[in-house]
């Protein structure tokens, strides 16, 4: 297996994330690291034995990278990507793709003109549970979907007086689970009706909650808060459903299951699963689950990738319409 160089652009905490996620595997190396910040790139690097750092993005680029990874602010990933576009090096970009819809459509038509792959990394995707979950539902394990939900918070706000990724709380919040729910279910949203509120900052939304119908007529909420610490996410069907929130995962099924990663032996009963007891098993399976070494193998068509720009793109119309239904105090419809 040939070892990709990936280049590293931002090097914040999720900078550090990757470097450490990327250790589990040799599908790639991170052998660069960059952010505009001064002194940024070059902490990171040197507490991470990399051996090159730089405050330039072009610089990066001209290291000799086959793909790049890009975890710093929204405002300047297109211009990242439209550089790295025009020399060819694949993007893989962290979730939240982009501060609004009309820009992440931007970012994959400059990736389509020079015909380079564009990918979205959702942390919940390289969960080993959640991909077995995901097997489950697909196999109607808890019968027809009838209703989901998620729940995301960040107290940054409340802590700090800051925020990421801008003001609007459903692409700072809910990014991660709209990618994910549209993973679990296989369903594309129809409408959103929307609402936001402030009780904090009186500049700024601090929370929100968007009634998503999902092909089906399935109803589908999502919570978030700039005032607390949450991540929950549940999906219930006609014949069980599934609920993650923390170390903590409950379900319950029509039917056996034996999975990658735990069995479900017994229909129509409760079971509750610690991740802790799963540790094993959780261990075996994250190197092939993480997600920047599978992009590396994408890039080398040797294994699939669940966020490509395209799927991403029709997820990020969800949370658009969450943020203009909130605005307009409308229900948007969607294709």
């Amino acid at each position: 297996m040939i070892t990709l160089r990936c280049g590293l652009s931002g090097a914040g905490p999720a900078g550090l994330g990757v470097i450490q996620d990327v250790g589990l595997h040799n599908a790639c190396d991170v052998v660069a690291v960059h952010d505009d910040a001064p002194g940024a790139a070059k902490r990171l690097a040197d507490g991470s034995n990399l051996g090159y750092s730089t405050e330039s993005f072009e610089q990066l680029l001209a290291y000799g990278v086959d793909f790049i990874v890009l975890t710093g602010p929204l405002d300047i990933r297109l211009a990242q990507i439209k550089l790295a576009s025009e020399q060819s090096v694949p993007c893989l970009v962290h979730a939240p793709v982009a501060p609004d819809l009309a820009t992440a459509k931007a970012m994959m038509a400059i990736c389509a003109k020079h015909e380079v792959r564009l990918g979205v990394f959702v942390p919940s995707q390289a969960d080993p549970i959640v991909e077995q979950l995901r097997r489950m539902i697909a196999a109607d394990w808890l019968g027809g979907v009838v209703c989901a939900q998620s729940i995301t918070g960040n107290d940054e706000l409340l802590r700090s007086g800051t925020v990421t990724h801008g003001g609007d709380p459903f692409v700072a919040l809910a990014s991660e689970h709209v990618h994910v729910m549209a993973w679990l279910t296989s369903r594309q949203a129809t409408s959103v009706t929307a609402q936001t509120t402030r009780s904090f900052a009186p500049d700024l939304d601090d929370g929100g909650v968007a009634t998503v119908i999902l092909r089906g007529n399935i109803p589908c909420t999502y919570i978030t808060s700039r005032l607390t610490r949450a991540k929950a996410i549940a999906i219930h069907g006609t014949d069980g459903g599934v609920r993650i929130a923390g170390d903590r995962i409950w379900l319950i099924g029509q039917r056996p299951f034996q999975g990658h990663v735990f069995d479900y032996e017994t229909p129509g009963i409760e079971q509750v699963l610690s991740r802790r007891d799963l540790r094993n098993a959780l261990t075996e399976h994250r190197a092939g689950s993480e997600l920047h070494g599978r992009f590396a193998r994408w890039l080398e068509d040797t294994d699939d990738y669940p966020c490509p720009i395209e799927q991403a793109i029709i997820d990020v119309e969800t949370i658009d319409a969450m943020t203009r239904a909130a605005r307009d105090g409308c229900t948007i419809k969607l294709p």
